[in-house]
């Protein structure tokens, strides 16, 4: 029971962080009055959840709307998306393949954009850097070379992974970048 509250408690201060950050733009004292106002509200509420569970504070959390919902009374617009937006999950995944350029691009474009969250942009930024191309480059290096001569036999120089390291190691860096340029191309279809 007490897990669940935790979580309950962590679910309503997370909204109220969301809110928060929705209502940067208005003066710090009217935020905080809404803030106060939404909290109250959901203190009240949740004392009639029959039973109180997740589900029944999640339908609360809707009821009262979305932050943005709660920005948009509050009278603050919603910033409106860039144009560059919906290019900047393909530059990340494809555009190392532009000698690098792209994916620079897609990056910064990233951290100048409005329709992702700093964290969304630290996973945009820091899973495999370089998108798909970093993967054909590092796997599509010469693992290891070897030369003969009847003077010294058979030399190799650089390493090989073995097939139990290697297989996951290139599933992995195929799979990242396809994953998380879906992930903030999604994000940015919610948000829009």
């Amino acid at each position: 029971m007490a897990s669940s509250e935790n979580r309950m408690d962590r679910l309503i201060q997370d909204y109220l962080n969301h809110v928060r950050r929705a209502l940067l733009s208005l003066p710090t004292s009217r935020r905080e009055e809404i803030i106060q106002e939404i909290a109250q509200h959901i203190a009240e509420a949740r004392q009639a959840l029959a039973p109180e569970d997740e589900a029944g504070l999640c339908v609360l959390l809707d009821r009262i709307g979305t932050p943005a919902q709660i920005a948009d009374e509050a009278g603050i617009p919603a910033p409106k998306p860039s144009r560059t937006d919906p290019w900047v999950p393909w530059l990340l995944l494809l555009g190392g393949f532009l000698f690098g350029i792209g994916w620079i691009v897609g990056a910064i474009l990233l951290w100048s954009s409005r329709a992702w969250s700093t964290g969304q942009k630290l996973l945009g930024t820091l899973v495999w850097p370089g998108g798909l191309a970093a993967a054909f480059v590092l796997f599509g290096m010469p693992a290891q070379a070897c030369s003969s001569s009847p003077a010294t036999g058979v030399h190799c120089t650089g390493t090989a992974l073995p097939i139990a390291i290697g297989i996951p190691i290139l599933i992995i860096s195929l799979a990242a970048p396809v994953v998380t340029a879906f992930y903030l191309d999604r994000v940015r279809q919610r948000g829009a």
